[in-house]
């Protein structure tokens, strides 16, 4: 898509380019020929940002994948967003794409679940067998075969949903044919990021000075640091120091400057210089800013109440020298009891049910946006829910409310 037709700058279109790459790391031009166009307009400036964050571009046939190779001591580059598909999913996922290795240029539905019920009964495997004439087995096996086919690795042939239906829910017959995208496959899995992640840590023995094999650790993490420190700015778009091995923290706290510079450039956003750390704002009038940000508070009741529930467990306490709150199991339920009790009329019919349901309802939605972390040990509030203070919300009853409090 031409800088002309998105109204930005080619500078902010290239910006644009790069924020909708972290969020969405594989492109196709067969499912999104405007995103990879801008890839490929864009393509020298992308490759200088994603190197500063020691990533690889890689651009093959029709497809483009950011690789986020992991750096120094971690194991993984993006953060978790959102709750992760089931480890079955997953399996069944990956699977499906082994089997279309071996698949023809067109296949079937039938022929990709045939293909991988042999892989999981060959010699070796090291997974539970699918069995697809279980009805969940084969709709675990559908997700996979959807968010393939989301990627553009397979591309539907055939319009009919009935085939799809009926192969879901009895297992007869083909279910849809499709056909395999080569190229897009083959940037699906990179051996090279996965040895990278699995990886055993590389430390010394120890020598005469009494070093507890931690030098290579040390050493990598120096290497890496300033990479490491510009990738958590830029994708998590807050770098708390209180979450940095010292050294690190010591790090960001000296080139903050220079943090804030990179990050800025790369994404066109502004950066919050503050005493426990650093947060980036996107630009909020680009496309692909709305797909990176947290959608917090949401036009619905739970995300509203999420933020009544944060107010709650706030007012009257004083965060650290980190600038958290640390709250206790207890604490959290008997904020939840003052949210619902004064709150009880504005509840949808389901978060009525008890405060521990309203608690169960928002808790994710806090940890989502990036606003609590939450453990056995209760809720620690992060320095970020300072920017939600004091919210005003305003309820109408509606009938449904009116006939609810008549019973």
């Amino acid at each position: 898509m031409s800088s002309e037709a998105t109204g930005l700058t080619t500078r902010a279109e290239a910006q644009d380019t790069f924020i909708a790459l972290l969020t969405t790391p594989f492109v196709s031009a067969r499912v999104a020929p405007a995103r990879f166009a801008a890839v490929l307009q864009h393509r020298a400036q992308l490759t200088q940002w994603t190197g500063r964050l020691a990533y690889r571009l890689v651009i093959a046939g029709s497809v483009a994948r950011l690789h986020r190779d992991p750096a120094g001591p971690q194991r993984t580059a993006a953060p978790a967003t959102g709750a992760p598909p089931s480890r079955r999913a997953l399996t069944l996922m990956a699977l499906t794409a082994a089997a279309c290795e071996d698949a023809d240029m067109t296949t079937t539905v039938q022929a990709l679940s045939d293909e991988v019920r042999a892989i999981c009964a060959a010699p070796g495997a090291r997974v539970m067998p699918y069995n697809p004439d279980r009805r969940i087995e084969r709709q675990a096996f559908l997700r996979g075969v959807n968010q393939l086919a989301g990627l553009g690795i397979l591309l539907r042939r055939t319009t009919d949903e009935a085939l799809l239906r009926q192969w879901e829910e009895d297992g007869t017959g083909v279910g849809a044919g499709f056909e395999v995208d080569r190229d897009a496959l083959l940037q699906f899995t990179d051996p090279h990021t996965v040895a990278l992640a699995l990886r055993q840590p590389e430390v010394d023995q120890g020598d005469d000075d009494g070093n507890d094999g931690l030098k290579s650790t040390a050493g990598t993490r120096t290497a890496t640091r300033s990479q490491r420190m510009l990738r958590t700015l830029v994708e998590d778009t807050a770098l708390l120091y209180a979450d940095l091995h010292p050294e690190d923290a010591e790090y960001a706290r000296g080139q903050r400057s220079w943090l804030a510079g990179h990050a800025c450039d790369m994404t066109g956003g502004t950066v919050e210089i503050r005493e426990e750390g650093m947060l980036l704002r996107l630009p909020p009038d680009r496309p692909a800013s709305a797909a990176a940000t947290v959608p917090f508070p949401a036009a619905t009741a739970t995300p509203w109440f999420a933020l009544k529930m944060l107010e709650a467990v706030v007012t009257g306490r004083s965060p650290d020298d980190d600038g958290r709150i640390p709250l206790r199991p207890d604490e959290v339920e008997t904020a939840a009891e003052r949210v619902y009790a004064g709150n009880f009329g504005a509840l949808t019919n389901d978060l009525r049910k008890s405060p521990l349901v309203m608690l169960a309802a928002v808790e994710p939605v806090l940890a989502e946006a990036g606003l609590v972390r939450v453990s056995d040990a209760g809720w620690t509030v992060l320095p970020v829910a300072g920017r939600y203070r004091d919210p005003k919300a305003v309820w109408e009853p509606t009938l449904e409310d009116m006939t609810h409090d008549d019973a």
